[in-house]
């Protein structure tokens, strides 16, 4: 499935069609199915910290890609009201889950790489740290529905959490400007 093929099918699909299961079944069909070569092309990178370039936006619906540099990881967070599924397209990322205790308190639970052709999914109540796990550049493919409006991020020391916007009301990159 090439990019346009994949925003026509999201473009086509009303804002409360996307549940859990809804995109659990998209998601499952994305290592068949997706262009790797070709969304992998619309990656973008920085030495500064991983790249996201949006392909998809809609009321309902955010569809990007991420590109990892080796070293670039994400805070430890949450994704607010948003579920999301995550494909490997190139390289390996390394997920690490983590679960809330009592008083607030994060505890570190299970690791997971995940390489090329990998799908895992995100709950809202999903509290992870993303990080690349190769020596060469790795890109991932993300929907979330709905598009992400906060991302919750947990501080290190304290466990607690700090509610805030996902700091993505100007993207770093979108495909329409290439």
């Amino acid at each position: 499935m090439s990019l346009l093929e994949l925003q026509r099918l999201l473009g086509s699909m009303p804002p409360s069609a996307m549940g859990p299961e809804e995109l659990a079944a998209l998601g499952d069909g994305w290592p068949d199915a997706l262009d790797f070569e070709g969304l992998v092309a619309k990656a973008c990178f920085s030495d500064q910290c991983y790249t996201r370039t949006i392909l998809h936006h809609s009321p309902g619906w955010e569809l990007l890609v991420i590109g990892w540099l080796p070293g670039q990881r994400t805070a430890r967070h949450g994704h607010g009201e948003s579920f999301g599924a995550t494909c490997v397209l190139a390289g390996s990322v390394l997920e690490v889950g983590y679960r809330l205790g009592p008083g607030g308190k994060v505890s570190r639970g299970e690791r997971r790489k995940h390489g090329r052709g990998a799908v895992f999914y995100e709950q809202p109540d999903t509290i992870h740290h993303v990080e690349h796990a190769g020596r060469v550049r790795a890109v991932s493919l993300h929907l979330y529905a709905p598009p992400l409006r906060r991302m919750d991020l947990y501080e290190t020391s304290t466990g607690t959490s700090q509610p805030r916007r996902s700091g993505r009301r100007e993207p770093k990159s979108s495909i329409m400007e290439r």
